[in-house]
């Protein structure tokens, strides 16, 4: 659904994440597939076996992700099409890392519930 709305393009940095995977699983090999992600500036996996995954048999959804605006965590997985947006997997890791960032950093982790670390930390 979220597909048919914005067509695999990223709402955060605009990146055509859906024509981005097209052209890489067109290529005919890891080589040329390495040489086209690094030249679209994209950001490899870090483990190895995701790189040789992404190069070897690239999916659609090692490109983009449907992702919550506001997460399910803080309220919002109830909602509906208007709450879910494309992100490339790019800003999706960037998104997913301040949302564990907010829910880890804080004192508290929802409004009224105390982060139980607190209670161990002096």
């Amino acid at each position: 659904l979220v597909f048919g709305l914005e067509g695999g393009t990223c709402g955060t940095c605009g990146t055509d994440a859906r024509a981005l995977y097209l052209r890489i699983r067109a290529l005919s090999g890891p080589p040329e597939r390495m040489g086209a992600l690094l030249d679209a500036g994209w950001r490899l996996p870090t483990s190895k076996a995701a790189v040789d995954c992404l190069l070897q048999d690239p999916k659609e959804h090692h490109f983009w992700q449907a992702d919550h605006a506001v997460p399910v965590a803080e309220g919002g997985g109830g909602c509906g099409l208007d709450n879910l947006r494309t992100l490339c997997t790019m800003c999706h890791r960037k998104e997913t890392e301040k949302q564990l960032r907010r829910r880890l950093g804080g004192p508290m982790s929802q409004e009224g519930q105390a982060d139980i670390r607190q209670f161990w930390s002096k």
